[in-house]
């Protein structure tokens, strides 16, 4: 168990700054990190680079966040989502005691901010009835980090975390609350969970599990003190080559495009056999979200669909779009080259109707 340290916020927001791109797995164009340092210390999470402690020793409490956070709220778009996906699980045992989480939520209910949630916890289930109002008034969305379906692979790369079949389960729970939910691949590990059978097996999981759509990222290795870290794990999981991670990543921070192509192709027919969405869909967020961040979401998992298809240049045009779109400066004969064009003009005519 860490240590909790009853804090309050440093100097400084206690929001990201609003992105300079919107963030299309989490729809966000801010990120909110409730609690500092994660219990579950799952060991392949960034967190790790950012703490010159053991990630799961101390989890500092914050307790006058949710009074800063409903003030900085007077400055942000009630249309620009805010995701609670930083640094630490937000629903770790921790929240048990302080309920942090939960008033949290309470001031974006309050404020009508569509939010989304990053969770490994079925502690998520006892705010329920909050998360539904959030939705009915403006959008809430569950999702959960998922690896693998195999419990053993899954406690020797996350023991402390749930099980997989339980944050499935917890996903159909909400889902059958009428709370859109969703999977995080994430991130996918080249030679552990990267294999075709392992990869089938997960998201006909997710597909019987009813979620509404799933995302996914290859491993980012950002620098030395990391690659140290990875090799651990690979060494505790079996007998990894250094040369298999110098093939794929060549001393990159990510995988080399041949084999995200390969891998990419695999997922989206894996995932359109299974009718399974490979972002939010549409439905979700249509009408909940600022039409400028409607349509550049649009563009972005366009521009995903793009590149796996081979379509760079048109993936290139739909990002470039995206972007232009985000920061409220669409060029109506920039808008007609891509072939999303009457449903662009759909949206972004909310902003002209006023």
């Amino acid at each position: 168990m860490a240590y909790y340290i009853r804090d309050f916020v440093s100097a400084g927001p206690v929001l990201s700054p609003r992105r300079p791109t919107i963030n299309e797995f989490f729809l966000s164009s801010y990120t909110l990190n409730i609690y500092t340092g994660c219990e579950l210390g799952c060991p392949y999470c960034d967190s790790w680079l950012y703490s010159d402690r053991l990630l799961n020793e101390i989890v500092r409490v914050p307790l006058d966040l949710p009074q800063r956070l409903a003030a900085e709220l007077e400055q942000v778009d009630r249309g620009d989502l805010i995701a609670i996906t930083a640094l630490s699980d937000p629903y770790q045992p921790v929240e048990q005691t302080y309920r942090l989480t939960r008033q949290t939520l309470q001031v974006l209910a309050d404020r009508g901010q569509p939010t989304l949630l990053l969770t490994k916890s079925a502690l998520v289930l006892e705010d329920v009835a909050l998360l539904q109002r959030m939705n009915e008034q403006s959008l809430a969305v569950v999702m959960t980090t998922l690896l693998t379906v195999d419990p053993r692979l899954a406690e020797r790369l996350e023991g402390k975390a749930p099980p997989p079949a339980l944050r499935l389960e917890m996903l159909a729970t909400l889902r059958r609350a009428g709370i859109p939910v969703g999977v995080a691949l994430l991130p996918i590990m080249p030679y552990v969970n990267d294999t075709d059978s392992a990869i089938r097996s997960l998201l006909r999981a997710c597909a019987e599990a009813g979620v509404d759509f799933v995302v996914w990222d290859y491993l980012h290795i950002t620098n030395e003190r990391h690659r140290v870290r990875i090799n651990e794990i690979l060494a505790r999981l079996g007998s990894y080559p250094v040369s298999y991670y110098r093939d794929i990543y060549r001393n990159q921070p990510t995988v080399q495009p041949l084999y995200r192509q390969d891998r990419d192709s695999e997922f989206l027919t894996r995932c359109d056999g299974l009718a399974v969405e490979t972002r939010a869909p549409h439905r979700i967020y249509a009408g909940k979200l600022s039409p400028h961040n409607e349509a550049s979401l649009l563009l972005k998992h366009a521009a995903f669909r793009d590149r796996a298809a081979g379509r760079e240049r048109m993936a290139v045009l739909h990002r470039e779009l995206a972007d232009v779109v985000y920061a409220g400066t669409p060029d109506d004969a920039a808008l007609r080259t891509s072939p999303l064009y009457p449903t662009l003009r759909q949206v972004l005519g909310r902003t002209d109707a006023g």
